[in-house]
């Protein structure tokens, strides 16, 4: 027999189910004013909501569970590939490129890339500053204005001895000019939109403390 602060406790976790499965599927627009009234009931009543509970609770549980099982051979080879990588998640690291994909656009276009200086390696690094030097030295300013990504996914990975090697594509719509030391526009045109495909590969040690991502290879895609 269920005990009264047995019913308290399962209305309790009713309340958490309830609230677990709002936050999973949400509700309709016109249910802003759905309320729950929980009424008194006889004891045959409170064994029989007791035991509609802890069912509940079971196949939530149990749904819970079989969610989390990913088979592995369902994967995709690079799926599995990225799988082999401690601590790895797919969606966070292609946020985060995007991130740092405008990032290092703003600064190498404004000329000053000391910002990302922990972001890309020495040879990006070294072609950067050539180029921008290059600019100053012709009184050359850039400016782009970037629209947003069409689309972001990663084309390869490769697995190394120490590090590991993954190549995403960018493709995005930029406005991108060059003016001369007079404000001229030299290259490119205000009003035209250009839709642009950035191959760019990041690289990161398998054993060093530190798990930085750090741009080492950047091309233009056909």
């Amino acid at each position: 027999m269920v005990s009264f602060i047995d019913i308290i406790f399962l209305m309790i976790v009713v309340a958490f189910v309830v609230t677990r499965l709002y936050a999973a599927f949400g509700t309709r627009g016109d249910d802003k004013n759905v309320r729950v009234i929980i009424k008194s009931l006889d004891k045959d009543s409170e064994n029989k909501l007791a035991e509609n509970i802890v069912q509940i609770i079971k196949e939530t549980q149990k749904e819970e569970k079989t969610a989390e099982i990913v088979d592995f051979e369902q994967l995709s080879d690079q799926d599995k590939t990225l799988a082999k990588i401690e601590e790895f998640d797919k969606k966070s690291f292609l946020q985060s490129a995007c991130r740092v994909f405008e990032m290092i656009l703003q600064a190498f276009s404004a000329g000053n890339i000391e910002s990302i200086k922990g972001l890309v390696s020495k040879k990006i690094w070294d072609a950067l500053n050539q180029i921008i030097a290059f600019r100053k030295e012709n009184n050359m300013t850039a400016e782009v204005d970037f629209i947003g990504f069409k689309k972001s996914e990663i084309k390869d990975v490769k697995l190394l001895k120490n590090s590991v090697k993954i190549v995403v594509e960018f493709e995005s719509e930029q406005v991108n000019i060059l003016k001369n030391d007079k404000g001229e526009v030299i290259e490119g045109d205000e009003n035209f939109v250009q839709q642009i495909t950035d191959v760019w590969t990041f690289e990161r040690s398998l054993n060093a403390k530190n798990k930085n991502w750090l741009l080492v290879s950047t091309k233009k895609s056909a």
